[in-house]
């Protein structure tokens, strides 16, 4: 059997060595090549009598699933939004992620945006180290956290586990999403609201959504236009959920005090020509919320552990 290790260069630079080892042991039979994304082309090239794709954030569309012989991708992630589904199901190709292997450490990192910017410490810290400024009067518009209102677009286990740490922080929440009820929402100390009242309330808006195609560019320029208190906007979801020119633009206009941002538009961003890197209100972080040393270690695990059951087990717990 042949396996294919596949991302975008920057994914690729890291040391195979745990999963090749751990997948040698299990499927003894395995041939494990490594090889990083440049293009679809050459994405179709290596696929060449490859049984099984291990990838995170490459795109892998129809012309791939017909030109090759793939049987099953293994996500080394937990979302799988460049995977074209519908394809992969008509060329009978089996897909399975890596669910809640990081939660804690996404709720950790949207905390951490947050505070870092309502606290304004990317300014502090350039003051002191560039400019050897040491005053906090330069900063005159930093307000307490307690007692404002984030509003949680989206309802998984991520945004329940932010909606526990802002409640310690006495911070109330709102929840836009069809999945929570009434009920539910008052066991959980949040309240349920439509995405008007959430934006014309929030203080802090943090986006959880999984991507589909109704929330393409969810976060557009009518959307930043409704937000009555200028908000903080963190974004540790997708980035195709938001109008990244309409975030520019709502940052400029102040509709917006600030960006805490673990996600762009692109997963190969253009960081010296995106105006988001030149404002000292905007925190940007390279894709990297789910990441800890024990997060990494149980993603690659349980991805390998998933690879070895598609050849050996028989209840399985495919996405499709």
């Amino acid at each position: 059997m042949n396996i294919l290790f596949c991302d975008y260069p920057s994914e690729m630079q890291q040391d195979f060595t745990y999963e090749k080892e751990y997948l040698k042991k299990h499927l003894p039979a395995a041939n494990i090549i490594c090889r990083p994304y440049y293009n679809q082309q050459q994405l179709i090239n290596d696929l060449h009598n490859i049984d099984v794709l291990r990838t995170a954030f490459i795109p892998v569309n129809n012309d791939v699933f017909a030109a090759s012989k793939l049987k099953f991708i293994s996500v080394n992630a937990a979302g799988y939004d460049t995977i074209d589904l519908a394809a992969a199901k008509k060329h009978n190709v089996h897909i399975m992620n890596v669910p809640d292997y990081c939660t804690n450490e996404v709720a950790e990192h949207t905390m951490a945006l947050m505070l870092s910017l309502a606290r304004h410490l990317k300014t502090y810290d350039q003051q002191i180290s560039t400019e050897h400024i040491w005053q906090f009067q330069t900063q005159t518009d930093i307000y307490r956290l307690y007692g404002k209102t984030m509003a949680l677009f989206g309802w998984g286990k991520i945004s329940q586990a932010v909606a526990k740490r802002a409640a310690a922080f006495g911070i109330k929440t709102l929840v836009v999403s069809q999945h929570l009820t009434e009920e539910q929402a008052a066991l959980q100390h949040v309240e349920c609201a439509n995405a008007d009242t959430a934006l014309a309330q929030a203080d802090i808006i943090s986006n959880h959504m999984q991507p589909n195609i109704d929330n393409h560019n969810y976060f557009s320029a009518q959307i930043f236009n409704k937000m009555n208190y200028c908000p903080l906007f963190l974004n540790t979801g997708r980035g195709s959920t938001v109008d990244e020119s309409a975030l520019i633009s709502a940052l400029q206009s102040k509709k917006i005090a600030g960006a805490g941002l673990d996600v762009l538009a692109s997963e190969t961003p253009d960081l010296i020509n995106n105006p988001l890197t030149k404002m000292n209100n905007v925190i940007i972080t390279p894709h990297a919320a789910f990441y800890s040393q024990e997060s990494l270690q149980d993603l690659s695990r349980r991805s390998c552990e998933n690879i070895i059951s598609f050849f050996t087990d028989e209840q399985k717990n495919y996405i499709i």
